[in-house]
């Protein structure tokens, strides 16, 4: 026996302790977003982006570190902003518009370099477009749900098949919205579309298993598992190594934060494959041939 069958046997023999599982990260996952929405008064830490301020572009033609600029910012007595870099320019987030006057001064006085006003732009950003954002998310992700689960229970005519899907939707974003909670990661709006788009990955997976399961009811539970797990897994397996390549290698703050996102959202699409999933599926049939 190889060993993708040892570990789907085992999840078959074991699906209601596997179910718990889920159950149990469920749980965790939305007292995790709740332990932060009433301790910090929000869900996620939306990037100045959405939530509303300003972002400083310094074009990095001098050679200035990270650890340079917060010497800077610390002598200008800014302490809440978010800073980071690509080869070329530096951001610099923050909810005040900073001085740029006296940026460049300081700058030019501390490290000996002569930085123009011209080197240094300075973008504002309304809380009214982060809003008008956060609210279209929540809107698609209730619609993909009701269209997901309409379309698969007319498609299959069976209810089981449109819970897992719902489930798996709920448990890629609740697992993904607490993750982002826990490490305060901040997300714009590449962030927002990279969770639209796991919708696609959860969707995909559960009619490729749902096909097998309902088509081929004349082989045993195992053997159908088998034959979308790898249609499923190869699918994630490569969309995962993409994005990570991407996150490592593309030195871009939106595409690592697209990347971070959706690549977090796949891990746990895999997770809940097969700890949800397939020991749902597991569990009808159980509960069906009792019945019987």
């Amino acid at each position: 026996m190889s060993i993708l069958m040892k570990i789907l046997s085992f999840i078959e023999n074991n699906y209601k302790k596997f179910l718990l599982l889920s159950i149990s990260l469920f749980a965790i996952f939305i007292g995790i977003i709740l332990f932060n929405y009433f301790k910090y008064g929000y869900i996620i830490n939306k990037s100045i982006t959405i939530s509303g301020g300003y972002v400083t572009l310094i074009n990095n033609n001098y050679n200035l570190t990270n650890t340079e600029i917060q010497n800077i910012l610390n002598q200008m007595n800014i302490t809440d902003y978010v800073l980071y870099s690509t080869p070329n320019i530096i951001y610099i987030e923050s909810r005040d518009q900073i001085n740029r006057t006296l940026l460049i001064n300081l700058l030019n006085q501390y490290y000996n370099i002569s930085i123009q006003p011209s080197d240094i732009s300075i973008q504002q950003y309304s809380s009214l477009v982060g809003d008008l954002i956060f609210n279209q998310f929540l809107f698609f992700v209730i619609l993909a749900m009701i269209l997901a689960a309409f379309v698969i229970f007319i498609a299959f005519r069976v209810s089981n098949t449109t819970l897992n899907i719902i489930s798996t939707i709920l448990f890629d974003i609740i697992g993904l919205l607490a993750i982002l909670s826990i490490t305060k990661y901040p997300i714009g709006a590449n962030g927002f579309i990279a969770m639209l788009m796991i919708l696609g990955f959860a969707i995909d997976n559960n009619v490729v298993l749902s096909t097998n399961m309902i088509k081929e009811k004349d082989k045993p539970f195992i053997e159908r598992v088998k034959m979308s797990f790898r249609v499923g897994m190869l699918m994630e397996i490569i969309a995962l190594y993409t994005l990570l390549l991407l996150y490592f290698i593309v030195p871009d703050p939106s595409v690592n934060e697209f990347a971070f996102v959706l690549s977090t959202a796949t891990i746990l699409d895999l997770i809940y494959y097969l700890i949800g999933n397939i020991p749902l599926y597991k569990y009808f049939e159980a509960k069906k041939e009792q019945e019987g």
